[in-house]
């Protein structure tokens, strides 16, 4: 038997995925889901990475005067800030402004988004309002890929920390947060059923001597929800 005084585990160059339940998400969603149908009606929609029977919303969810837009995005400052915490409990939000944006993703059969970043922002995250079930499958899954060079050491030992891409299909209220340079896509809904979600994206930006002060009641700080990983 081996025995070890003292020993220390370092993740280097990790890549944070973080997984949340949001609670009591029913009457949450059905607001969402009614107001993005209704925003569906009345918009266009914009062709990023969205493809097939897919509409993307144009940006501006946040600054929506509907009651499910408008209580959803105060749900994005306070995970943004919980995932933040997890990463760096040493870092002071009030020193930071920050650009947001958000929009809407219905995905009906065939629809998908094919493989992309949102590399200029820093965290980026994804809200499930309708996840059709299905019994087996890929479909409506969210694949993030593994860029760096090292898918051999999964193949040898195994081990989500170094696989060629990690795969899930969230439920329902879940939101998933992750770094905005991380490549993913979705596979395409293959039921009958529409798949909504809503992404967001976050920018931070350090405050100078002249930048306004943000009141202590500021629209970052630390929460703790119900969390699931």
């Amino acid at each position: 038997m081996v025995h070890v005084a003292d020993d220390e585990m370092t993740h280097l160059f990790s890549c944070p995925l973080f997984r949340v339940s949001i609670p009591n998400f029913s009457k949450l969603n059905d607001l969402l889901t009614n107001e993005a149908r209704e925003w569906r009606k009345s918009a266009a929609g914009v062709n990023i990475s969205n493809k097939g029977d897919s509409w993307h919303s144009p940006d501006g969810l946040l600054s929506r005067k509907e009651a499910g837009f408008q209580e959803f995005s105060k749900l994005v400052p306070k995970y943004a800030a919980l995932y933040l915490n997890r990463i760096n409990p040493k870092l002071k939000l009030g020193d930071f402004g920050f650009e947001a944006n958000a929009w809407v993703n219905i995905n009906r059969r065939g629809g998908f988004n094919a493989v992309h970043t949102h590399g200029k922002f820093h965290i980026s995250g994804c809200y499930y309002v309708k996840q059709p079930r299905v019994k087996n499958g890929q479909s409506g899954m969210i694949e993030f890929v593994n860029t760096r060079f090292d898918h051999h050491i999964h193949s040898t030992i195994g081990g989500e920390a170094f696989a060629a891409k990690f795969t899930i299909r969230p439920n329902e209220g879940d939101m998933i947060i992750f770094p905005s340079t991380l490549l993913h896509s979705v596979h395409p809904n293959e039921t009958k059923e529409e798949r909504i979600s809503i992404a967001w994206n976050i920018l931070f930006k350090k405050k100078t001597a002249s930048a306004s002060i943000i009141p202590k009641t500021a629209i970052f700080q630390a929460q703790k929800p119900t969390l699931k990983i």
